[in-house]
């Protein structure tokens, strides 16, 4: 079967799918969550045989290998151990080199997914092909209804419009798939990703240049995140994804600082003009400690849909700007 076609697996044909499906999870010390989303993927209603799971251990250092040795799942389980930890990059090139599908389904272990899940993402590659394609990612409804939560369910696709074309930077490899020719003729993630984060806005910038994806959006395509974050935790995070691995992208891709809408966040530079030297300058005294302060109170009060959005989107921006500001001091 060439690879841009693909079998009807929603019930218009009687003819049985062939297409083969590697997911691809990494994992680090998270292993009840990775549990969750591996029995998840034994509940999918596409045919067992033609999915494998790659699990990639990178150096957890507890016993997830072990955990992951005692398994029998309906799918072919291929486990992987790094000796070292080397991060999520790393992590997921070596279950690309060992995974034998025709389509990568990207999946992070602490994603339950729906039990359409891969026919989901098959059907689609069969409808758009030379696509990219981003699923749809949401909040576990068990973990409650935090501003932070919420705030996670409306960012990325979830902005825009039904039909509206997908930004290649709104690509994120918890619940996304490709072909793994595609991958392999763009050079696989960039294993100098080490920190949280941007590994794969990076990857979809080359799948999209080189590779000539576009990215799309499936909806049908449900997985839910199980791990809770706290307004805290989530901030931190963006604060060290823009200390390394945003730095690097922009090192990497220059060119697509406005399109990620941090140009303004970046320090003041010889080569800023006039405006932008203004912009980034109300914008230092519109993020002092005070007012980051006085927002965040307002991000954690009570829910007022869109203030309490824009509050967490000056809050991530505020990380954002700070740890891009670190990366340029270290």
């Amino acid at each position: 079967m060439s690879e841009e076609g693909s079998p009807n697996v929603s019930g218009e044909s009687a003819r049985r799918p062939d297409r083969t499906v590697s997911v691809v999870v990494p994992t680090y010390r998270k292993k009840e969550l990775l549990a969750s989303t591996l029995n998840a993927l034994g509940a999918q209603t596409y045919p067992h045989d033609l999915v494998e799971v790659v699990v990639v251990d990178d150096c957890s250092g507890d016993d997830t290998w072990e955990f992951l040795g005692g398994l029998s799942m309906p799918y072919t389980l291929v486990p992987i151990r790094h000796d070292v930890n080397r991060g999520r990059a790393a992590a997921r090139n070596s279950a690309i080199n060992a995974a034998s599908g025709d389509l990568v389904l990207f999946l992070d272990d602490d994603m339950r997914s729906d039990a359409r899940l891969v026919e989901a993402h098959v059907r689609f590659h069969g409808q758009h092909p030379n696509s990219l394609v981003i699923g749809n990612a949401l909040t576990a409804p068990e973990l409650g209804t935090s501003n932070a939560l919420r705030y996670l369910d409306t960012r990325g696709v979830h902005k825009l419009p039904p039909d509206a074309p997908v930004p290649s930077r709104y690509f994120v490899t918890n619940n996304a798939s490709v072909r793994r020719s595609a991958l392999l003729s763009v050079g696989l993630f960039d294993e100098t990703f080490r920190n949280y984060g941007f590994e794969d806005t990076e990857l979809s910038f080359r799948l999209e240049r080189d590779a000539k994806l576009r990215l799309r959006y499936c909806p049908d395509a449900v997985a839910y995140h199980i791990h809770y974050h706290s307004l805290d935790q989530l901030l931190d995070k963006r604060f060290e994804s823009a200390r390394g691995s945003l730095a690097y992208l922009l090192e990497k891709h220059p060119d697509r600082a406005s399109d990620l809408s941090v140009d303004v966040l970046l320090p003041l530079a010889r080569t800023d003009g006039p405006l932008m030297r203004l912009r980034k300058l109300i914008l230092a005294a519109a993020m002092c400690p005070p007012i980051v302060a006085l927002v965040k109170l307002l991000a954690r009060g009570p829910f007022l849909g869109p203030v309490t959005y824009r509050a967490i989107d000056y809050l991530v921006a505020s990380a954002y700007r700070r740890g891009l500001a670190c990366s340029r001091a270290e």
